[in-house]
This record gives structure tokens, C-alpha cells and sequence, in this order.
């Protein structure tokens, strides 16, 4: 059955229903078809014969089949339980008396869904068989039925006999020519579903299993940053790829390096603004950003704010994916009609209202109308009614990729891109998220920072978590598992939803009914992203060919037995091209990876495939080819460390000896020193890169019991690394690289924190390790009260190096700022010691943790005012800069500084108060008088020859910014 029921369509696809599940005698069969149609006497369907409405009927049945298939094996329930078992049930199913009327009530010209509450239960109730792995919370029995009635439409607009006795071809002139049955202008109804519709986070779709859907989007909103500009990463190509792109004249733009460099320069020179106030700066408005990024979330909320009486502008949202697959004259009419939406307005008061009243219309998805053609009459229709309605402001979404600008802004639609998550907005969105679906439970302390610290601490799992929809997979997997020692079931997760939830159950997008799965998609991507690491870039080109990613697709869905496999690559290949997500069109017929993180995902769990399951890879090669060759390349250090992971901890914990046994030549990793000690030759942090590795893989493992001997013997070869650095001792980076492996691996292991003290303590020649020991010992110490008066002790106390006392008091400010006294003694170190470095310490932690105290600013101003050491006043300008200068007038203190300060050190520019206070006045305060007057007279006057020259270059871009200004008002 399984085979027909995945090709067949039409006509074809109701003939085998007949022949293979209703196989039943002429007077059975006329019966099932009057069960069938018993509820659709109001449309004339019984003037019809039994012969007559067979055929229809059959056809229905089969789609309704083909999707109830589908959803099985969306949720991964094996062929073999469909084949064995399901293949049966079905077929009893769709026989069932109760279910035949349900499904004939498609036929029903108004109708809009069936009852799949109803089909659901009697499915429960009497089909439903435990130990077939019926997935009950997931299946989507309203998506079912909602693509069934979809295709009975379609069943009844292709049959003659019934599209003329329901007169199919004059429903639309019906419904437009209804003024005596008007859906009204009801604005209290329209109230209640909009917040019944978009006041509550819909997350089924990223966990049916986790049970916060009564989180309010208002409450959970992070009000994006955004540019005015359209984004340079659209011309982010490889070079050989940027110069295939011009020669086939796919590109127009100049694609130089000066050119790139001038976009990105140009992108970045406008200012981030939030996106609320230029929503309400702006009458026509597209927002650009990646899936995922909260464009919707954005038009909800606004949506939202109606609802709550905080603006009285009636907001009317149209998601465009909805508008094209259900064709309206245009807007007014589509909403009238109320298909795809949840709410109806007449169409000719709902025109009053907008040439008389305020009005939001927001356009939701301008990429999701796939059909080119179809998109441009869509832009035309938005375009025609911003016109019309010269009131009404009007806002679009749409995704980057692929979208073209030139007709929306030929019409004056402004263009924003949305900025990605920075780490405050992040956390935000971290302790709001617990906060509201954890209430008063403890826990939430302690995950909300194990996030943080995940997010922190792991490159790939940071290089997700500035996109909201990630983000939140992150947030819920969070509750349940530890990042990021458990991220690779965060990729798991994310692929799923990226791959199928998001087109199917997020954005209700069609999709063919023989289309290939979820899962098998998740196989072809680890085939692809192998194929990849293996080309002559590896990890780092990120690209494969059209004709190689045909291939790899073909040759799968021929190995799994699927029909036209070429066909079916084709069209999986246009989808990847339509959706732009996990694998993206990069242009000249190549594809990459839109995150790479996915990339090596894919790729590790194919290597751990071909090692554990089809047994192609052996231990041996896996050691020697894998990690032999590649632990010295970066771009592969994550995917060696999902593979160790993934394996058994013996074979771990062999790769983990291996790593730890390999011999450097170190003299190849040497690096004159960029700090205060000119006789010495410091190490670049690749010298104990297998270490590094190695002390990674061995985070990786779950249960760390299995291998505590190679645990041990890590840990001493890090111990003797740092005891033993003559000749070549540690720099800063990798001082700063131990540090951070050695606490994030051995975590809360006392006899590491002793050895720390006691380095530390006795002044043993360790470099700049011992800076750094300081901040470990204080990670690895559990924030107990011990640790904590050891750390002020070396502050007060003093210490030979100085940035170990600077690193102490980091250490307090950070581990320490819920206590009470932690304040209070910082604000004190900052005024009273006797040492610059910990006034400067204490001053930038004082900001960085508690900006908002009242006491902050006037003490920063006083020490950039008025502290006896160069350095610690450069920073504290600096830090005015950045924290209060555009929130606080500041241009008095910044021009009194610039002319009264006596200046840094001779010939050390970035560290010359002056030098950043005029900075600061070109920056925040561009229009204040003496801004350009100061700035002439230190490019004429000053006497550090190094600050005149700054001045003078400062000058040329001020007065050629003038220039282009003029000319581009003339």
C-alpha cells in the first residue's frame, strides 16, 4: 500500500483505493458512500449517484491516508511498525462508520475543518494499540485534517459533476456580493482573538513535552536591535565563488576586497536603534532578518499592544503565505472572506476605516511567497495600498536571502535589518524566560546560570544563541540536560525543527505529501556535510557543488528504495533553495551550511556512524586519520570533540592518550612578547594545543568514572606544563587557555585549588600563569567564604605582580556580587588604594556589575578628572564613553578633559586621556560647539606630534563627511 500511497495522485490515487482499502461488494460500497456523504445534503450532493461520487470519495480518502502516513513517519515511527501494523489499522479506520461521515464533511462547500477532535478520540478509543509506538501527544490531527479539507477542495474543483452542481465557479462572486450577510466591524470580538491567537508563546513545535505554553509573548518579548541599512553579508562569498557569480552575471555589485570592505564600513556606520522606536519613526517599513530572528514575534507583540489600550492605531496582521494560497482581489477582500486568518471585517467599513482612521497593516513573510511570479504581484499589491491609504502605516517582514530591495525602496519603504542577540539581551532573555515559567522554584538559579555559563564557555553552542528561535530550544533542553557537555542533543533538536517543524508546524507551509521525511532528511545532511570535510577546504570551505549534492541525494534515495530519485533530489534541492536554513543557497550552483555549527554536527555524527554502526571506519583509523590529522586544525576541534562524546569512554579515553603523547616541536611556536618582559620568548597557545584538545574530549564524556585514570594523568601533565616552562614560557593567551581548562575540567577538585594557592602563594616563577590562577581559584572554588577573604587578603596585602591583585579583584566583583560587602569594598579600593592598577580594576568592575548605582558616575568622573595616574584616567573616559555617553550630556567634562589633562605617555597614543575624550566628543556629541573648534586646535597645537596627526585624519573624514552631505542635498 505504501508504495502507490507515496506516488500516486488524482484520479489514479482514487481507482486503487477502491481496488485495495474499499474492496468491498456494489451494495456495501453505495452504502459507505451514503455514510460518507449523509452530512452534506445542504450542499445537493444526494441528487448525485452512488457511481458519481465513488470516485471523488475515494480520491479524498486516499489523501487523507497519505497524510495520516506522513505524520507517522514525522514522528519517527518505524517502517516496520507502518508496514506490519498500521498498513491494517488505517484501513479499518477510514471503514469505521462513525469516521466516514466526519471525513465527507469536506465536501461541504463552507467548510473550513473537520471535527478532528472527534476522529481523534475513536481513533483512541478503538485503534489506538499499545506497544506500535503511537505517537498520541505529537501526532497533529489537526494539521491532517486541515491539509485533507485543503485537497478535497481541489477534488472538487477538478471534478465536472460536482463542481457544477455546487457551482464551485461562483463562490468567489458569492462571497464578494454579500453585503446582507457582513461579518460586521466587530472591534471587542476582534480584541479577543488576536489575543487568543498571538498572546501566548506556541511551543509545541520546538517541545510537545515541556509544559510552559502559558508563558505570554508581551512578558517573554526582547525588543531586537536594528540597522538601517540592507546587510553586506549578502556579498560574504568566498573569492572564487564572488568571481564565478560576476562572470555569469549574477552579480552586479562591485565585489572587490575595497568595495566589501566599504559595504560593511557603510553597514555598520548607521546606528543601532531599537526597533520600537523605529517602528514608530517609520511610515513604510520592511524588517529584514534570518528565520528564526522574531520578525513575527515583533508584528504579534505590536499586535499585542492594540489589545492592551497602549496605542489606538487598530492593527491588522496578514501573513502573505496565507493571502497567496488563498487568492483575494486584494487585501480588504482576503480579510472579509476570513480564509487564513482567525477574524473577519466587512470589507467596504474596514475601507472607511482606513482612509479616515490611524491604522497598523503588517505584512508578514514576504519570502514565504515562493512562486516568483506570485511575489511580485504581492509587492505590487503592497505598494498599490500604500498609496491607496495614505493613513495607514504599513510594515513588511521578510527573510535576507533572496529578497530584492529595489521595488519597496523605489516606493520609500525604509529598510532595517535585525541585529543578532548581544549577551545582554541574551540574558535577558535567559532570566526572563526561567523567571516566568519557573516561578518561585529555586532551581531556576542554578540554570539560569549553567546557561549562561554554556553560552559563555562554548563557541559553537554562542554561535546559536544569538537567534531567539535557538535560543529557546536552548532554554527548554536546558531544564532537562547540561550544556554544554549534552549540546549535540541541542543540535539534534534544532535540526528537527529547522528541517520540518518549522515550515510544517510553525509556519503551516505546505509541503508534497510524498516529500521526503525529517529523518531522512537528518541522514543526507550527515552524507553532505562528510562529503564537505573531506573536499580540499575541508570544514573551512563550507561549500559543495550542485552536481556533487545531486549525487549524494540521488544515491541515498536510490539506496532507500525511493522512486524517481533524481526527481525527488531536484525537488528537495529547490525546497533547500526556498527555505534557506540548515543548507542555504550560496549562489553558482553551490550550497553551504548557514550555521556551521550544523556543519559539525552533521559531520561528527556521520564519522561516529560509520565507526559504531557500519563498522567502514576503524578504531585505528579513526585515531590516526581523524584525529592524527586534524587536532591541529581548529575547524575541526569541534567535531573531535562530538565524536568523543558520542563513542565509548575506552576508545575516548585511547584518542585522549594519543592527543596527550604527541610531540611538538615547540621553537615553531614561539612569539616575540607583547607585554613588559623583552628578553623572553613567550609560546603561542598551538605549543599544547593536543593538550588543549585533549582536556576538551575529556569534558565530553558523560560518565567521567569510567576514565579516571586518564583523568589523573591529564591533569598532572598540565600541573608539570606550568611548573616546568623554561626555556619558553607561557604569554598571557595561553596562560589564560590552562587556566580555563584546567577549571571548566576539573571543576570543584580540591587538591587543583591547593596547587593553585600554593603557586600563587609561594611566587613561584609561573609568568603570567599566576594572573591567571587567581580567577581559577576563585572559578573552582564554589564561591565559599574561605576563598573569598584569601582574595581580598592578596588585595590588601599586596602582591608582587600587581595583575594578580588586579585579578583578585575581577575575581570578588564577578564570583561575589550578591554579597553585601562587595560593593561598598570596591568603591573604596577605587578611591583609596595606593595601587593604579587596582583603582582601575575596581573602577571597570564597579561599571560592568553595578552601572546603575547612584555612586558610579560621579566616581568615574572624578577619577577621569582628577587620579595621579595616566592610564587609570584613560580608562575611565573611555569607560564614560561607553557607558553613559549617549545617555548622559557629558560634552563639558569630555572638552574640559581634552584641554586641561597633562596627557599619557609620550609616544603611547591609545593610552592618552586627550586623545579619548576628543573621541568621545566626535562620537556622542558631533553638533556641540567646541567639538571640531577642540579638535583644530590639538591638530595645530598639541605638542605630542603622534595627537596632532590623529587630529589632523580626524579632521579630513569630518570635513569630507560635510562634502558628501552638501553634495548629496544639492
Amino acid at each position: 500500500m505504501l508504495e502507490w500511497v507515496a506516488a500516486t495522485t488524482g484520479i489514479e490515487l482514487g481507482k486503487l483505493v477502491l481496488e485495495q482499502i474499499l474492496d468491498l461488494s456494489k451494495p456495501v460500497l453505495e452504502g459507505y458512500v451514503r455514510d460518507f456523504f449523509k452530512d452534506c445534503l445542504s450542499s445537493g450532493v444526494s441528487r448525485l449517484s452512488a457511481t458519481a461520487l465513488k470516485t471523488p470519495m475515494a480520491e479524498a480518502v486516499g489523501y487523507f491516508i497519505k497524510r495520516f502516513i506522513k505524520e507517522l513517519q514525522i514522528n519517527d515511527v518505524y517502517e516496520t511498525s507502518i508496514q506490519h501494523h498500521y498498513k491494517a489499522v488505517i484501513k479499518k479506520f477510514v471503514q469505521d462508520k462513525s469516521v466516514r461521515p466526519i471525513l465527507g464533511k469536506a465536501f461541504e462547500k463552507d467548510c473550513k475543518q473537520i471535527d478532528y477532535g472527534q476522529l481523534e478520540q475513536i481513533w483512541a478509543q478503538q485503534y489506538q494499540v499499545s506497544g506500535w509506538q503511537f505517537p498520541s501527544k505529537e501526532f497533529d490531527w489537526r494539521g491532517v485534517c486541515k491539509e485533507y479539507v485543503y485537497e478535497v477542495k481541489g477534488i472538487v474543483k477538478a471534478n465536472p459533476e460536482l463542481r457544477s452542481l455546487l457551482e464551485t465557479d461562483l463562490l468567489e462572486d458569492i462571497a464578494r456580493n454579500t453585503a446582507q450577510l457582513s461579518p460586521g466591524f466587530d472591534v471587542k470580538t476582534y480584541r479577543a482573538s488576536l489575543q487568543s491567537s498571538y498572546g501566548y508563546l506556541k511551543l509545541y513545535t520546538l517541545d510537545s513535552t515541556d509544559r510552559v505554553d502559558a508563558i505570554k509573548l508581551w512578558a517573554m518579548f526582547i525588543e531586537q536591535t536594528v540597522r538601517e541599512a540592507l546587510p553586506p553579508m549578502r556579498y560574504d562569498l568566498p573569492l572564487d565563488l564572488k568571481r564565478q557569480l560576476q562572470a555569469e552575471g549574477q552579480l552586479e555589485v562591485d565585489l572587490s576586497p575595497e568595495a566589501l570592505k566599504h559595504y560593511r564600513h557603510e553597514y555598520f556606520q548607521q546606528p543601532a536603534r531599537k526597533v520600537l522606536e523605529v517602528v514608530a519613526d517609520s511610515h513604510r517599513a520592511v524588517i529584514l532578518g534570518d528565520p528564526g530572528s522574531g520578525k513575527s514575534s515583533l508584528l504579534q507583540y505590536l499586535a499585542l499592544e492594540w489589545v492592551d489600550g497602549n496605542t489606538e492605531r487598530l492593527p491588522l496582521l496578514i501573513e502573505l503565505r496565507e493571502f497567496a494560497i488563498n487568492p483575494s482581489v486584494n487585501f480588504l477582500e482576503f480579510l472579509h472572506r476570513g480564509q487564513g486568518v482567525d477574524w473577519q471585517f466587512d470589507q467596504q467599513q474596514l475601507h472607511q476605516h482606513l482612509l479616515e482612521s490611524s491604522t497598523l497593516v503588517m505584512f508578514d513573510g514576504l519570502d514565504e511567497v515562493f512562486d516568483r511570479p506570485t511575489q511580485s504581484t504581492v509587492i505590487d499589491d503592497i505598494i498599490r495600498f500604500s498609496q491607496q491609504y495614505p493613513k495607514a502605516q504599513v510594515i513588511v517582514t521578510s527573510r535576507i536571502i533572496g529578497y530584492n530591495p529595489d521595488r519597496l525602496q523605489n516606493s520609500s519603504f525604509r529598510h532595517f535589518t535585525i541585529q543578532s542577540l548581544d549577551t545582554d539581551e541574551i540574558h535577558e532573555f535567559i532570566e526572563r524566560w526561567y523567571d516566568l515559567s519557573m516561578g518561585r522554584d529555586p532551581d531556576k538559579v542554578r540554570l539560569k546560570q549553567r546557561l549562561k555559563d554554556a553560552i559563555a564557555n562554548s563557541k559553537a553552542i554562542a554561535n546559536l544563541a544569538d537567534n531567539p528561535l535557538l535560543l529557546t530550544m536552548m532554554v527548554i533542553l536546558n531544564r532537562r540536560q547540561e550544556l554544554p557537555r549534552d549540546r549535540a542533543d541541542l543540535y539534534d533538536q534544532a535540526s528537527r525543527v529547522l528541517l520540518y517543524h518549522w515550515d510544517v508546524d510553525h509556519k503551516r507551509l505546505q509541503i508534497p505529501m510524498d516529500s521526503i521525511g525529517r529523518r531522512e532528511k537528518q541522514e543526507m545532511l550527515r552524507l553532505i556535510a562528510y562529503e564537505m570535510q573531506a573536499g580540499k577546504k575541508g570544514l573551512k570551505g563550507n561549500l559543495i557543488s550542485a552536481d556533487q549534492l545531486t549525487r549524494i541525494l540521488t544515491e541515498y534515495l536510490r539506496d532507500q528504495g525511493f522512486s524517481e530519485p533524481r526527481e525527488k533530489a531536484s525537488r528537495l534541492i529547490q525546497q533547500l533553495r526556498e527555505r534557506n536554513f540548515i543548507l542555504c543557497y550560496r549562489g553558482a550552483d553551490t550550497y553551504g551550511f548557514m550555521h556551521r555549527t550544523f556543519l559539525e554536527y552533521f559531520c561528527a555524527i556521520e564519522i561516529v556512524h560509520r565507526f559504531e554502526k557500519q563498522r567502514t571506519l576503524t578504531f585505528e583509523e579513526l585515531r590516526d586519520k581523524v584525529f592524527g590529522q586534524r587536532w591541529q586544525d581548529e575547524t575541526w576541534h569541534e567535531v573531535l570533540r562530538l565524536i568523543c562524546g558520542a563513542i565509548d569512554p575506552k576508545f575516548s579515553a585511547q584518542i585522549i592518550q594519543f592527543l596527550m603523547e604527541v610531540e611538538i616541536d615547540r621553537t615553531q611556536f614561539l612569539d616575540d612578547p607583547n607585554m613588559y618582559r623583552p628578553p623572553d620568548n613567550y609560546l603561542k597557545r598551538e605549543a599544547i594545543g593536543n593538550l588543549t584538545l585533549a582536556s576538551q574530549c575529556l569534558m565530553e564524556i558523560k560518565n567521567r568514572k569510567q576514565v579516571v585514570e586518564i583523568s589523573e594523568k591529564l591533569l598532572m601533565k598540565f600541573q608539570d606544563e606550568v611548573d616546568n616552562q623554561l626555556p619558553y614560557p607561557f604569554g598571557a593567551d595561553v596562560a589564560r587557555v590552562i587556566a580555563d581548562n584546567l577549571t571548566s575540567t576539573w571543576q570543584g577538585n580540591i587538591q587543583l585549588t591547593e596547587w593553585l594557592k600554593n603557586g600563587v602563594e609561594s611566587d613561584k616563577d609561573w609568568h603570567w600563569f599566576v594572573r591567571r590562577a587567581v580567577f581559577a581559584i576563585a572559578c573552582n572554588s564554589g564561591k565559599d567564604s574561605n576563598t573569598l577573604n584569601w582574595l581580598k587578603k592578596l588585595v590588601q596585602e599586596g602582591h608582587s605582580d600587581w595583575g594578580v591583585c588586579e585579578s583578585a579583584v575581577n575575581a570578588v566583583a564577578q564570583f561575589w556580587k550578591e554579597n553585601s560587602d562587595t560593593l561598598p569594598w570596591l568603591k573604596d579600593l577605587v578611591q583609596h588604594h595606593k595601587l593604579w592598577a587596582i583603582r582601575r580594576g575596581a573602577m571597570e568592575c564597579l561599571v560592568r556589575y553595578w552601572k546603575n548605582d547612584p555612586d558610579a558616575l560621579p566616581i568615574v568622573v572624578k577619577i577621569a578628572q582628577s587620579d595621579e595616574n595616566w592610564a587609570t584616567r584613560h580608562s575611565a573616559v573611555e569607560t564614560l564613553s561607553q557607558y553613559w555617553g549617549c545617555s548622559s550630556d557629558l560634552s563639558d567634562i569630555f572638552s574640559e578633559i581634552a584641554v586641561n589633562d597633562p596627557g599619557g605617555e609620550k609616544g603611547y597614543l591609545e593610552g592618552d586621556p586627550r586623545c579619548a575624550a576628543l573621541e568621545a566628543l566626535i562620537t556622542h556629541y558631533p553638533t556641540y560647539p567646541k567639538t571640531i573648534k577642540l579638535l583644530r586646535d590639538h591638530a595645530i597645537n598639541d605638542p605630542d606630534e603622534q595627537l596632532r596627526e590623529w587630529a589632523q585624519e580626524q579632521l579630513k573624514i569630518h570635513d569630507a563627511k560635510i562634502k558628501m552631505e552638501a553634495n548629496s542635498d544639492g
